[in-house]
């Protein structure tokens, strides 16, 4: 395998794997939500990880809201 298609390979992993670390940190999704944009950061490579990144990048890091019991 060409060295360039190898380094190519490594970036892309270790993006995928810096928006996943971001994603799990962050407060701002409930665990199903996570789980989703997980899957959706791996089974799209690049894609997923970048739209990902995109929201993340948009919400507060808060906790979401649960809906009142009035």
């Amino acid at each position: 395998m060409s060295d360039i298609i190898l380094y190519g390979l490594v970036g892309l992993m270790l993006y995928q794997g810096y928006v996943t670390i971001r994603l799990v940190r962050s407060k701002a999704f409930t665990r199903a939500q996570k789980w989703s944009q997980a899957l959706f950061i791996w089974l799209v490579p690049f894609i997923g990880a970048a739209a990902t990144l995109a929201v993340l990048a948009t919400k507060k890091d808060v906790l979401p809201q649960k809906p009142n019991d009035q």
